[in-house]
C-alpha cells in the first residue's frame, strides 16, 4: 500500500479507471458475440441490426450497439482508432459477404 499522498490518490485514480475501462471491454465484448452470432448463423439481417441498431429483440434493451460502443472506446482512448478501423472494415466486410451469399 502507498504511503504517501500523492501515491494513494495516484491508486484510486487507477483504480476508479480500471473499472471503468474494464466494463466498457464488457460492453463491446457482449455485443461483438451477439454480431458474430449473427454471422455464424448467416442472417445478414440480424447482423447488420446488431452492428448498428440501439434495440435487438432477444437481448435486453441496450443503449447503444456495437459501433456506437466502439466509437465511445476510442474517444475514452479505451483502444486506439486505428485499431477500431481496422475491426470496423473487418465488421463491414462480413456483413457485405454475407449480403452478396443471400444474393
Amino acid at each position: 500500500m502507498p504511503i504517501i499522498a500523492w501515491a494513494k490518490k495516484a491508486l484510486r485514480q487507477s483504480t476508479k479507471n480500471k473499472s471503468k475501462n474494464d466494463f466498457f471491454r464488457w460492453l463491446y465484448r457482449e455485443k461483438r458475440v451477439a454480431f458474430e452470432k449473427a454471422i455464424k448463423n448467416n442472417d445478414a439481417e440480424m447482423a447488420q441490426e446488431v452492428y448498428l441498431s440501439k434495440k435487438y429483440k432477444d437481448w435486453k434493451t441496450i443503449s447503444s450497439w456495437l459501433q456506437s460502443t466502439v466509437d465511445k472506446l476510442v474517444k475514452k482512448h479505451i483502444i486506439h482508432k486505428n485499431n477500431w478501423a481496422r475491426k470496423k472494415a473487418k465488421f463491414v466486410k462480413m456483413i457485405k459477404g454475407l449480403q452478396i451469399a443471400k444474393k
